[in-house]
């Protein structure tokens, strides 16, 4: 009987820095602003639940969706992103997955 060689093609996990970053401290009576755009619409469950237990916390939401990157539609999307980073304390903007 002949044997044969199975490899794997799965890469090892990139090294993750065990650094979550600052802490947003008490988030009662700021606002946190919630990002998404529309090539993952299950993110949207995700926000609903995190905004439920932001809301919960006394924090405000103000929540964006991103749109096109190119053309006019992108420049509009870049100035639609400099007012939601002025508007916000804090910003979820991703599961940084």
């Amino acid at each position: 009987m002949a044997r044969i060689t199975v490899l794997d093609p799965t890469a090892a996990p990139p090294e993750v820095a065990p650094d979550p970053g600052p802490d947003a401290g008490p988030l009662a009576g700021r606002t946190v602003g919630l990002r998404s755009d529309r090539t993952w619409r299950s993110f949207e469950w995700v926000l609903d639940e995190w905004a439920r237990e932001l809301e919960a916390a006394g924090a405000r939401l103000r929540r964006w969706c991103a749109g096109n990157r190119v053309g006019e539609e992108g420049e509009r999307t870049r100035a639609e992103l400099d007012r939601f980073a002025d508007d916000v304390d804090v910003a979820i903007v991703g599961l940084g997955n």
